[in-house]
């Protein structure tokens, strides 16, 4: 979970605070590769791709495919530029700081949507749990297994953990902060 103080700080500090959480977001949905990718465009402006991949020591192919996944979240933004004396088209890249907000903002709101999903499901009591394995299962699937656990055929048992939702509803709490917080920024 992202934890930032709820001081409002310089606008300085906050576009730090941006990019920290930017960073974390991206290094938890693309690695260690997309992390290094993104601290580097943050460090220079329009990068050529090759010179990207050489100087991370990333493979040509992988450091386009994660600028590819990068700008399909609107955090790089891709050129082309043509060599005048071969005709070549050299790939660049820069990353779209005015995006970074939205991109933080979208992907805070997508994570507590997940959340207040499983809360409805603890909730409700609608979920089934296999004592052996720990998976869990919706009403239906425990329904569709005749409540046994199709990995391991144990018996599938109600889950009423008031302890899960509570940590639901605390962390639903902690993103609605940092949320807020952002949108403030």
């Amino acid at each position: 979970m992202i934890s930032l103080s709820d001081e409002e700080g310089s606008p300085g500090e906050q576009h730090s605070d941006l990019v920290k959480m930017a960073r974390r977001i991206i290094r938890g949905m693309f690695g260690e590769p997309g992390e290094k990718i993104f601290n580097y465009l943050l460090e220079n402006g329009y990068i050529a791709e090759e010179r990207i991949a050489n100087t991370l020591d990333i493979r040509s192919n992988e450091a386009r495919k994660m600028l590819q996944k990068l700008s399909d979240e609107a955090i790089v933004v891709p050129n082309r530029l043509k060599d005048e004396e071969t005709g070549d088209l050299l790939h660049t890249w820069k990353l779209n700081r005015a995006a970074l907000k939205s991109f933080v903002l979208n992907r805070l709101r997508k994570a507590r949507e997940r959340l207040e999903i499983l809360l409805k499901y603890e909730e409700q009591g609608a979920l089934y749990i296999c004592k052996s394995c720990s998976r869990r299962f919706l009403v239906d699937e425990a329904y569709a297994y005749s409540f046994q656990c199709p990995y391991d055929n144990d018996v599938l048992v109600e889950a009423n953990n008031p302890a899960v939702i509570e940590k639901l509803r605390e962390a639903i709490r902690r993103l609605d902060k940092v949320i807020s917080m952002v949108e403030r920024m």
